[in-house]
């Protein structure tokens, strides 16, 4: 359908605040249902679906929530906006669908996880712009362009290691730095993954 996210940092490098100027950013924005559901629609539109008797089954997992939740808490105005912006698109791809079959189709919404309200304590959740300004505010103060890309679904985080060298730190430094915070229980840089996996694999001899 010929979106690219390339157009929307041109225009604007930010969403409600935001950065979005990398693809991994610009997932964590009300802007990324457009692109799931044009990727659905095109699905839809070139797959052979209600062609036979045999039902079709397709299959959506539509991320944004999770990405916004996950980054700016379930009761952020960013992650409204985004629900709204879903519900848009949800309306593209049914309208996609009916063209494609008519209305004789089943549609099941389901979720693989809920997400609680922001608890009493401000203490008990960290979204993951706090961890990037902490990390900032300790090793990169005056740029803040160490980090260059926090993933919190899978808890990694990406650090310009050129840069941490030239500032004068390791990854070790990073890591125990985290580690100091009470809300941290580990933390693994990527050579210590490595050389416990490499010790880990079954018939290795050293």
């Amino acid at each position: 359908m010929g979106r690219n996210a390339r157009s929307l940092w041109q225009t604007s490098r930010e969403w409600m605040g935001h950065r979005i100027d990398s693809t991994t950013t610009v997932r964590h924005s009300g802007l990324f249902p457009a692109f799931e559901a044009d990727a659905m629609v095109a699905t839809i539109e070139q797959a052979a679906l209600g062609q036979d008797s045999i039902p079709d089954l397709v299959l959506l997992n539509f991320k944004s929530a999770d990405f916004v939740g996950h980054s700016h808490g379930p009761e952020s105005e960013e992650l409204r906006t985004t629900l709204a912006e879903m519900d848009r698109q949800l309306a593209r791809i049914l309208a996609a669908l009916e063209s494609k079959v008519g209305k004789n189709y089943l549609l099941a919404v389901t979720a693989d996880h809920g997400m609680p309200s922001t608890p009493a304590s401000p203490d008990r959740r960290h979204f993951a712009p706090q961890i990037v300004d902490l990390i900032h505010q300790k090793f990169d103060p005056q740029k803040k362009r160490l980090v260059m890309s926090y993933d919190s679904e899978n808890s990694q985080i990406f650090v310009d290691e050129a840069r941490l060298s030239a500032l004068g730190f390791t990854l070790k430094d990073v890591a125990r730095f985290l580690e100091s915070q009470p809300y941290v229980f580990a933390v693994f840089t990527e050579p210590e993954i490595r050389a416990a996996a490499h010790h880990a694999t079954p018939g290795r001899t050293e």
